[in-house]
């Protein structure tokens, strides 16, 4: 019985701490709000649990980017760069990961995504309520 008792609790602290481990080393791979010139971004999305964190945060946002190659593997990231309407440059930044979302003001952008040497551009209308969403598709490396 002494033994059936000890080997429970052992097992118990193990899990215990290897749960306390993981939950910790998740906690320092936190995602980082970024900024450029007063507009927020975040972009990440490597593992599911990290793509369903960027798409939580992303929520709120109004513009969703996604890179990746044709066959649908998702890519590293992107150095993205946002112009306004009049050709003036409201963001630019590189993307941590496959996803990249941002909330701007109402209105007519070109997104430019640079990734294995090849820049991609998109129009896009930002709309007063909701989100618009980019999908940018590289021919495979």
């Amino acid at each position: 019985m002494r033994k059936t008792t000890f080997a429970t609790v052992a097992s118990a602290l193990l899990v215990l701490g290897v749960a306390s481990s993981s939950y910790t080393s998740g906690a320092s791979n936190a995602i980082d709000v970024e900024h450029y010139k007063g507009i927020q971004y975040v972009s990440g999305g490597f593992g599911i649990d990290e793509r369903q964190a960027i798409a939580a945060m992303g929520r709120k946002d109004n513009l969703e980017l996604s890179f990746a190659l044709h066959n649908k593997e998702y890519l590293g990231g992107a150095e993205v760069l946002i112009k306004d309407s009049k050709g003036n440059k409201v963001l630019e930044a590189a993307s941590d990961g496959p996803l990249f979302f941002t909330k701007l003001p109402e209105g007519k952008y070109t997104v430019m995504a640079t990734a294995l040497g090849r820049t991609l551009t998109r129009d896009v209308d930002i709309p007063n309520k909701g989100q618009a969403r980019l999908y940018f598709a590289w021919g495979n490396a």
